[in-house]
Formats: C-alpha cells, sequence, structure tokens
C-alpha cells in the first residue's frame, strides 16, 4: 500500500472518538472533563492514564506514554501507522486509495508480504487437513480427541506434511522467496556442503494450530507432533509479526465474552482451549509455549478483572499455576485456580465428564489466590507430623499476612483455627509478629532506595524530578498557550523564534511554527501526527494534560516571552558576580574592581529588556 494521504488520514482521525476507541482495551471512568483508567503500558494499582475527549489525546502520569487514536492503537496492538490508520478506516466505512507506487513504506510493504505468506501458509495446511489424503491421519488424531469439524473450520487446524520441502516448493512457485519464508518463521536454514545456505520447511508431521494477533490475523503457529518424535510442540521462531511473549492464543476470538463477563480463563495448552471453546466455554486463551508474562498478564487486565488458571493437574501444572498467580496478582488481578483431578488436563476432563460438569465442578469451583496458596503449601508438608505442622502453619499464617484486605485476613486466620484446632488469639498474634516484621524489611528496603527520586523519563523531561526553574515553567506554559492560539504562536515565533532555552521545547516549538506555516489550525490529535517523533509526542501529551485557564491574559504572555529570553542574560550576569567574588577573594582587587562594573552593566541591560 502507497503513503495515505494526510486529508483521508485526518477524515479517519475525526470519524472516532479516542473514548471509544480506547475504552475497548481500558476500562474509563469519568472523572471532571477526562476519563481516568489502568494504564496498559505499565503495572499500577491506582488510574494514572488520562484520555481527553477535547483534545482528542491521552495520557499516562505515571509511565509518560500518550498520543492520538493511532498512536494508541500502534502501542496496544502492536500496529503500524498504517495498519492503525487501515483498521479504523473499515470500522468507520472509508475507503482508503490504493496509491501503490514508490511512495509506500518498504518496511510496510514487507510487512504486508510476511502478512500473506503466512495467511497463505495457514490455508494451505487447513486444505492438507481437511481435503486431501496428506491430513488423514491428523483427521484421525483429532477425532479421537474429540474435537468436531466445526470446530476445526473455527480455528483453521491444519496439517504440515511429513516433508522438508512441501511448503517451500509451493510458495516459491507462487512468488515468494526463501528469505520471506525465514522472516516468517515457515522455513529454517542450514549450511550445505557447497557453503550455501540449504532451507526446509520448519513445521513437519504436525497438527497445525494458527496462532493470530488481536486483529484475528495469522502471525505465527504452534504445531503438535503426530506419533514419535521431539519436541512434542513446536512454535513458530519470534518475527516481526510474532512475539510469544505478547500474545495469547485465542484472544482475538475470546475477547468479547472475556469482556462481557469480565473473566478470562487462562489454560496451558491449545487443545485446552479448543476443548472449552467446544463445550461453550468461549472466554479462554493460553500462553503461547511458555510461563504467563507480564505482558500477557497485562493483556488478561485489561479486558476482565478476574482470571481463572485451569492448568494440567500434574506437579508442572501446580508449578506453572503458582507462578501464573503471582504474575497476575501483581497486575492487580482478582485470581482464582480451577482444581483438575489427578492425572487429568482440561480437555482429558471435558472428554471424559463433559462440559457440564467442566462449568460447575471445575470453573464454578475454581479457588480463590489465598486458598489455592494454603492447598498448595500442604503438599509440602508431612501434617501428621506434630513439628511439620508447626511449620507449615507458620508458613500459612505469613502467606495470609500477604493479603491486602483486612477481612481476608482474618477469614483465613479463622478457617486456619477450625481446621487445626488451634486457638484464634494465637495466630493472631503470630500474625502481627510477622506482619511486623515484614513491615521493617519494606521500610529497610525503602530506606536503601531513599536516593531513587521515581523519575522516569516519560515524565515531563525537564527537571530530574526537581521543581522547574522560572524559565522552564515559563517556556512550558507558553507552549501550551501556543498549541491553542496560533496568533500567541505567531508572536513568540517574532519575538523568540527557536531561542527556548530547553532542548525539547525548542524542538516543539519548531514543529509548530511549521504546522501553523502550513496553514493547519490548533488541534492536538492532528498536531501529534504532524510531529511523529516518539519523545515530543509523549512531552506534546503531557504539556496538553496539564490544567491550564481557558483564556490567558496578554499580561501573562508577555511575561513568559520575556523571562525565556532575559534567561540566557541572567546566567551570564550571574556567572559575572561569581567571577567577581572569586577576584575578590584571590586579593585581585583591580580585577574585582572591572568584575563588579561589568556586572553592573548587565544588571542594566537586563532591566531595560
Amino acid at each position: 500500500m502507497g503513503r495515505i494521504p494526510d486529508e483521508v488520514i485526518d477524515r479517519v482521525r475525526e470519524h472516532h472518538d479516542i473514548v471509544d476507541v480506547v475504552g475497548r482495551t481500558v476500562q474509563l471512568k469519568k472523572s471532571g472533563r477526562n476519563y481516568f483508567g489502568l494504564c496498559p503500558f505499565h503495572s499500577e494499582k491506582n488510574p494514572s492514564f488520562s484520555v481527553s475527549p477535547d483534545k482528542q489525546i491521552y495520557y499516562c502520569f505515571g509511565c509518560g506514554a500518550g498520543g492520538n487514536v493511532f498512536k494508541f492503537l500502534m502501542e496496544a496492538e502492536q500496529l503500524s501507522f498504517v495498519e492503525a490508520v487501515t483498521q479504523l478506516a473499515e470500522q468507520a466505512g472509508i475507503e482508503i486509495p490504493q496509491t501503490g507506487g514508490a511512495e509506500g513504506s518498504e518496511e510496510e510493504d514487507r510487512r504486508q508480504r510476511l502478512r500473506q505468506v503466512l495467511d497463505l501458509a495457514a490455508r494451505l495446511y487447513h486444505h492438507l487437513l481437511t481435503r486431501t489424503e496428506y491430513g488423514k491421519a491428523a483427521r484421525d488424531y483429532l477425532q479421537k480427541r474429540g474435537i468436531e469439524h466445526r470446530t476445526i473450520e473455527e480455528f483453521q487446524l491444519g496439517y504440515a506434511p511429513d516433508s522438508y520441502h512441501f511448503l517451500l516448493r509451493f510458495m516459491k512457485r507462487r512468488g515468494y522467496d526463501e528469505r520471506l519464508l525465514m522472516e516468517a518463521g515457515l522455513v529454517a536454514e542450514r549450511e550445505h556442503s557447497t557453503g550455501r545456505p540449504s532451507y526446509f520447511d520448519r513445521f513437519r508431521r504436525r497438527v497445525m494450530f494458527p496462532i493470530h494477533d488481536s486483529q484475528g490475523r495469522v502471525i505465527g503457529f504452534g504445531g503438535r507432533m503426530l506419533g514419535e518424535g521431539h519436541p512434542k510442540y513446536l512454535n513458530s521462531p519470534e518475527t516481526d509479526l510474532f512475539h510469544k511473549g505478547k500474545f495469547l492464543f485465542n484472544l482475538h476470538r475470546a475477547r468479547k465474552v472475556i469482556r462481557r463477563e469480565n473473566q478470562a480463563v487462562l489454560f496451558e495448552g491449545y487443545m485446552d482451549v479448543i476443548s472449552a471453546w467446544q463445550a461453550g466455554i468461549c472466554g479462554g486463551v493460553a500462553s503461547l509455549g511458555t510461563s504467563l508474562t507480564d505482558s500477557q498478564a497485562r493483556v488478561i487486565r485489561r479486558n476482565a478483572e478476574t482470571a481463572v488458571i485451569c492448568y494440567d493437574s500434574d506437579t508442572a501444572g501446580n508449578a506453572a499455576a503458582e507462578r501464573g498467580l503471582d504474575v497476575l496478582k501483581k497486575r492487580d488481578c482478582i485470581v482464582k485456580v480451577a482444581r483438575m483431578p489427578d492425572g487429568m488436563d482440561p480437555d482429558d476432563y471435558i472428554r471424559e465428564r463433559g462440559s457440564d460438569s467442566f462449568r460447575s465442578d471445575v470453573i464454578a469451583q475454581a479457588l480463590p489466590f489465598a486458598a489455592f496458596k494454603l492447598e498448595s503449601l500442604k503438599k509440602e508438608f508431612d501434617l501428621k507430623d506434630e513439628e511439620q505442622r508447626m511449620r507449615y502453619l507458620t508458613r500459612a499464617v505469613e502467606v495470609i499476612a500477604d493479603l491486602p484486605l483486612a477481612i481476608e485476613r482474618d477469614h483465613y486466620l479463622r478457617r486456619l483455627a477450625e481446621e487445626f484446632h488451634i486457638s484464634l488469639d494465637a495466630l493472631k498474634q503470630e500474625h502481627r509478629g510477622i506482619a511486623s516484621k515484614k513491615k521493617r524489611e519494606a521500610k529497610r528496603d525503602k530506606g536503601r532506595g531513599k536516593w531513587n527520586n521515581g523519575y522516569h523519563e516519560g515524565k515531563h523531561m525537564v527537571g530530574d524530578g526537581r521543581r522547574p526553574l522560572a524559565h522552564e515553567e515559563a517556556e512550558r506554559r507558553l507552549l501550551t498557550v501556543m498549541m491553542n492560539d496560533r496568533q500567541v504562536a505567531d508572536r513568540v515565533q517574532d519575538t523568540v523564534g527557536a531561542d527556548f532555552n530547553v532542548e525539547i521545547y525548542a524542538a516543539i516549538a519548531a514543529y509548530l511554527y511549521a504546522y501553523y506555516a502550513e496553514g493547519h489550525e490548533p488541534d492536538p490529535g492532528r498536531l501529534i501526527h504532524y510531529v511523529k517523533d516518539d519523545r515530543l509526542v509523549r512531552e506534546i501529551s503531557a504539556l496538553m494534560m496539564t490544567d491550564h485557564p481557558e483564556q490567558v491574559l496578554e499580561e501573562e504572555v508577555t511575561d513568559y516571552i520575556r523571562l525565556i529570553r532575559n534567561y540566557p542574560l541572567h546566567m551570564e550576569t550571574e556567572n559575572v558576580q561569581k567571577r567577581a567574588k572569586q577576584a575578590e577573594l584571590s586579593g585581585d582587587a583591580l580585577k574585582a574592581a572591572q568584575m563588579g562594573l561589568e556586572y553592573i552593566e548587565r544588571l542594566r541591560a537586563k532591566k531595560s529588556k
């Protein structure tokens, strides 16, 4: 696709309310003129992510993320600019002209070809599974696993035949070269005896599970080996489109249900998700062959408040559930764990006991975070032994001491007292001791890091956590006025020009002058698109989200300009004064007198400005 005309970009941006677009991802609540929610780009418990319907921009006061509606989609869904515009244009029914030619982005064209080749591979694998003799063994396998034809079609399951060059030859006949297939993760290379690279199909003799991004586009594959062979499961390697630590299997299909029910069910494997979907549990997702990552937990929390972990009942499954619990809790999720009978995974359970039992006896009976932790802890001790039992109780109270709510702590302490026939007062005393120790440790750790002022590079970029100087504050306020008033910008251009003292503010001012020179009207969303530079976009978003009066008096603008223009002279004057004092202290009376006269002259010059 070629360059999208600016007038089309403006139409798309003006058609969409940023509050609606962000609201599909972030749960927003109105406060004053703006909307606030938990930032989707960093971990936080108190909402610092702000969306302005008036300015059509967003800004996080915690991490500094900011921009317009296109920037949000690019960051939240890992889209390029063209992809973000195209997606919103399609939703608005706005046609994007196919200009083609040299104006198009080379990088964008390459990503488009990657998507084409991945989509074609998915359709080829699906065809081989459902309509050829190649896929008979895979069809038999899926039938034994209870997977119905409608489910195979829905998930576009496929089969990669036992051949080193089947896909490679198919793609080359259609004009796709080996390097592109390598970049898509579909083929691998090894060095031939001649010294030249030799390419071969990465996936062979495997049932194929297409993996999609949040928009439902194929970005990679998971393949399960049929029969003997290692590894049993093989995922696509990391590519420009596929980042296994960021995406979740089936999210694009499950997202509406997850948001409606305010609950996501996290499974361990693809087949568990597919079996659950077939059984009517459509809010299931899975990580992509790795432990749950912080990025994946953040995606879950953006879409739902509650996460139910439903992993296998074996040791590895329990350990993975423990890790997932901690990652999700850090993201402020309400976490529950659905317990499976020994020796069973969700797929086995559904096939043997049915979907109704799975819903009512497994998902609905999921244990809260603390209850699961306490039950898991029991397995580490022989509770028939008195000494081991005491050690368990101490560890259990430590788990309870970490719970955030007093009512939760009281509830689980009472359960422990009843279960082990121990005085509640004794448990509470133990709890107070542990809680006090944790508080002392936290205070000590905080003390060690007392010199860390919490400054983040995305926050206001001047000051390193200190209060801004007068001229810095003047430049900030003046830029804010300039972004809302073209006449003020023209006046500043005539009087200050490029002589802002803070580098990033000078850069923003230069963009503003050029923006207005091209005939644009004040519009924060459009200005952000015009600037494009990420660092400047964040700072512009921060400036525009700062509270400022609707009307600024001409006298205030004059004061801001005076402060900015006087600052270099002020610094020179201070420097002369310091040199005069140094000369006086060193006994050089003549030089001190000369410096004194120079200081007086600079003071006069400063007052005359």
